[in-house]
């Protein structure tokens, strides 16, 4: 009952957008995000979280808030290159892919019916 219970919650679960923080800017600036490149990996105790966020709006001036577990130096956030999100997301898309494979069974059978007929030459029937 319980697992019917979780399929049909997932089934009719609404999608969800989310933002890895909020941006902040002076006065009544208005700023918009469309969308959103998130990587996050994770080796022993060290994890590193790379975000590309594509604002827009007319603040020349504006930053943005990201929730974190502990308080971060100067010398621990970087600018990183758009080119390797970019590729990761590239290599992380789904694809299609089609193949085409003959009937198995006739091939065995044609394998079966040669395999009887050599059979039949060498011993002479």
């Amino acid at each position: 009952m319980c697992g019917s219970l979780l399929w049909t919650a997932l089934l009719w679960a609404p999608q969800a957008h989310s933002f890895c923080g909020f941006y902040v800017a002076r006065g009544d600036a208005k700023l918009f995000n469309h969308a959103s490149k998130v990587v996050m990996v994770r080796s022993g105790d060290r994890t590193v979280l790379t975000m590309a966020n594509d604002y827009s709006g007319e603040a020349d001036e504006f930053a943005m808030v990201g929730p974190v577990p502990t308080i971060l130096a100067k010398g621990q956030i970087h600018v990183g290159n758009r080119e390797v999100l970019d590729h990761l997301d590239a290599y992380s898309a789904p694809r299609l892919v089609e193949y085409f494979d003959e009937d198995p069974c006739r091939q065995y059978a044609m394998e079966d019916r040669a395999a009887t007929i050599w059979h039949r030459r060498r011993s002479g029937r």
